[in-house]
């Protein structure tokens, strides 16, 4: 899609922020406990019900073209079984993920290709708050951007009530994923 796509999709936070700034669209995969009776959520309980093992971010300048992307596989420290449904969806399993930085060393890696004056913008409130759990409980000290939930800014510009699919979004934008670059959905 052309930056008027994307102008059209993200010119509601535009207007939040007066000074020319870097967009960071964040998707991020997580692990989940194969079971919650399991050792592993035993030993850490609602602290860490999810474990990120994937930062996918798109780089938007203040056009709100794409000037760069990362992908960073995280390795799992706690839930080292991949959930089933995870697997499935992600395509991420122990073999892809065992050589990866453990989350701390992902989140400096990613934290330092973000770079200062962002902001991170996501689709739907799940990603900020699965990253704020990870974030405390791996004891990330440095500090994260504003985030904004573009599904829910989304919903109050055109007046809808309840949640609204990426893909809904994306039509009702005219938007066309690029089937030929596989990467996250940060990337529409």
């Amino acid at each position: 899609p052309g930056s008027g796509s994307r102008a059209s999709a993200l010119h509601i936070i535009y207007s939040l922020e007066s000074l020319p700034m870097q967009f960071i669209v964040l998707d991020l995969e997580w692990n989940q406990p194969v079971s919650y009776q399991s050792s592993a959520y035993r030993k850490v309980g609602d602290s860490l019900l999810f474990e990120v093992i994937q930062i996918g971010a798109a780089k938007l300048n203040e056009r709100l073209e794409i000037v760069d992307t990362i992908s960073v596989p995280i390795c799992p420290t706690h839930y080292m079984t991949i959930h089933p449904r995870v697997k499935r969806m992600t395509g991420l399993n122990m073999d892809v993920l065992a050589d990866a930085p453990n989350f701390l060393e992902g989140m400096e890696q990613f934290h330092q290709w973000c770079g200062e004056d962002c902001v991170f913008v996501t689709w739907g409130c799940d990603d900020v708050s699965v990253l704020q759990q990870n974030v405390d409980f791996f004891r990330f000290e440095k500090p994260l951007p504003k985030m904004y939930d573009l599904q829910r800014l989304y919903a109050q510009a055109m007046k809808l009530s309840g949640q609204t699919a990426l893909k809904t979004a994306m039509e009702a934008l005219e938007i066309q994923p690029e089937e030929d670059r596989a990467f996250h959905k940060a990337e529409h």
